[in-house]
């Protein structure tokens, strides 16, 4: 996948990250948790202040995809394909 792309996706993600939490029923903090970032990272991420890296990306996709609500969001918002994890 190229670059073009990925930051794409991590744009999407960034857009949505609170609906996306919002579906699973957690905070920031528990979400940064289940990452392994601090809360203080995750705030920063959502407000646009710090870039969300692809590692992080990732680790979010997972987390989402843990759910059915979530995992629907994903798809319908374009945030994954299983081609965006090569």
């Amino acid at each position: 996948m190229d670059e073009l792309m990925q930051q794409d996706y991590i744009d999407r993600m960034v857009k949505s990250l609170p609906v996306l939490r919002a579906s699973i029923r957690i905070t920031q903090k528990e979400l940064a948790q289940r990452i392994g970032i601090t809360r203080q990272s995750m705030m920063a991420i959502e407000t646009r202040k710090r870039p969300l890296q692809w590692a992080t990306y990732l680790a979010l996709v997972l987390v989402f995809q843990q759910s059915k609500d979530s995992m629907q969001l994903l798809s319908s918002l374009s945030l994954f394909d299983e081609g965006s994890i090569q």
